[in-house]
């Protein structure tokens, strides 16, 4: 239920290692194939890189200012961005609708037929999508080294190393561990970060902007890191009403090889019950304080339960900087174009019913001991206290606390201008929290967040609550009220278990 507890790493200690749709249970045996013939394109023996890989290293040539790689596709997306949501009155966290529809709508045009391929795991029904997207750069086979933008500056990396680097972020982000076994895969998504970049980009709605890492590890243990742009939220695309939900980030989810839509072999996801946020107003972006909110159209964004969230194709025409998401997805995690499609799910398919984890994690909310290397915890928005199991008790004063950082909340019109003490807890189980707080002699109030933002607040109390949470990263924050100027600061104890 708890995360494994790790040894802080940065990246130095990196580099000193080297939707939609769901599952028809009653078609995944069996699909639909107008060609059952083995893709003849591929001679008997020979790998599927040659059909698929260049040799050249695209990051080689480039070199941006310093502290950069200069890489095109971003100059190529900010050169095409659309203007970003403008943020409105806020509105508090997203509320739960337990009537809403828990499924998403399928809005994507079916492949004519399909046709069978091998793998690196035997043969896959691959769709006969035709269009017009190149294979991205970074989705070839490694020559050398790649360059990464990270928090520490522009560094140069070896397969081995990138493979350690995800690694980090997906297990600190997360909490949970990545499967580095031989024959393992696993996915990572990074919400909001250009291939090669971990800083956020805005997530402008409806593009491929994301991020998609495919992880594996050969038989002999010897590890792969391909990458791909990707879009992890809906498309701006009137899906109907509860038709299309975004995955929540910063948790693993557990995926499979199976079926999309009954037509052709992908990764579909194999869990119930989790929740996501609703699309209400159609415009392609999870609209909440945290990422400014735009006047909803027909409803305000909330979350609800989900289903069917997969990773598939979406066939679409390049450029990538102006391919637009819409139908392709009403929440499923979406690869544009067939080249970087077959790249990805030949070396991801894990067989029919296997596992595979996939990781999504929010680029702003990378555990900062990534890149950092680590701290001695102080309470504050950087360096958090960590809470290693439940039940967990703690006795602490606000008055000598370090951090003011958190003074209004979105949960709340209080005013919570006095100094502050930041709890950091990841849970990889569905439960009902309880976060209470011992205050005497102060008045110390309790929120639990889903980020370390005061917009990302999802509950708070002047002594305990009570909050519904599934697997997640969430921070608990015990904060001094200010009553009519008078920081009320002090000494409490603090208690967080499962109900």
């Amino acid at each position: 239920m708890m995360p494994r507890n790790h040894a802080p790493v940065s990246l130095l200690a990196v580099l000193a290692l080297v939707a939609c749709g769901g599952d028809d249970p009653a078609v995944r045996k069996s699909p639909a194939h107008s060609d059952e013939a083995v893709d003849s394109a591929i001679p008997a023996g020979t790998s599927t890189d040659a059909a698929t890989d260049t040799a050249t290293d695209t990051d080689a040539p480039v070199h941006g200012p310093s502290g950069a790689c200069g890489f095109p596709w971003v100059a190529a997306f900010q050169a095409a961005r659309r203007p970003l949501p403008v943020r409105g009155a806020p509105h508090g966290p997203h509320a739960f609708d337990p009537s809403a529809d828990g499924g998403i709508r399928y809005a994507e045009p079916l492949p004519t037929g399909t046709f069978r391929r091998r793998s690196q795991l035997g043969e896959i029904t691959i769709p006969d999508y035709a269009d017009t997207m190149p294979l991205f750069a970074r989705a070839a086979a490694w020559t050398g080294t790649r360059c990464f933008e990270t928090p520490d500056g522009a560094t140069w990396l070896t397969e081995s190393d990138a493979f350690a680097l995800y690694q980090q972020v997906a297990e600190r982000t997360t909490g949970q561990p990545l499967d580095t076994a031989p024959g393992a895969r696993a996915v990572l998504g990074i919400r909001g970060a250009f291939p090669g970049t971990f800083a956020w980009n805005g997530n402008t709605p409806d593009a491929f902007d994301d991020t998609l890492v495919l992880l594996t590890v050969d038989a002999d243990g010897t590890r792969h890191v391909r990458e791909f742009p990707v879009n992890t939220d809906t498309g701006a695309y009137d899906f109907g009403t509860n038709g299309a939900s975004s995955l929540k980030a910063n948790r693993r989810y557990h995926h499979e090889g199976g079926w999309h839509r009954g037509s052709y072999e992908a990764l579909t996801i194999a869990e119930s019950g989790y929740r996501t946020v609703d699309d209400t107003n159609h415009n392609g972006h999870v609209d909440s304080d945290r990422n400014g909110w735009l006047p909803p159209s027909g409803g305000e964004d909330h979350e609800r339960v989900g289903g069917g969230h997969n990773i598939h194709v979406a066939s679409v025409d390049g450029p990538l900087e102006t391919a637009r998401v819409r139908r392709w997805s009403a929440g499923c995690q979406t690869i544009p174009g067939m080249a970087n499609w077959t790249t990805f799910i030949e070396r991801a398919w894990p067989g029919n019913g296997n596992d595979v984890d996939y990781f999504l994690v929010d680029a702003r909310d990378i555990d900062p001991e990534v890149f950092g290397g680590g701290c001695t915890p102080d309470g504050t928005r950087e360096c958090p206290y960590r809470i290693p199991s439940l039940p967990y008790t703690d006795q602490r004063s606000t008055e000598a606390a370090p951090s003011d950082a958190f003074s209004a909340y979105n949960c709340s019109g209080a005013d919570e201008g006095g100094p502050e003490n930041a709890y950091l807890l990841l849970v990889d189980d569905y439960g009902t929290l309880e976060i209470s707080v011992d205050d005497t002699d102060a008045d110390i109030d309790v929120h639990l967040l889903d980020a370390a933002d005061p917009d990302a607040c999802v509950d708070r109390d002047d002594t305990d609550l009570l909050h519904d949470v599934q697997p997640g990263r969430y921070w608990i924050v015990a904060d001094s009220y200010v009553d009519g100027g008078s920081v009320l600061a002090g000494e409490y104890t603090l208690h967080v278990r499962w109900r």
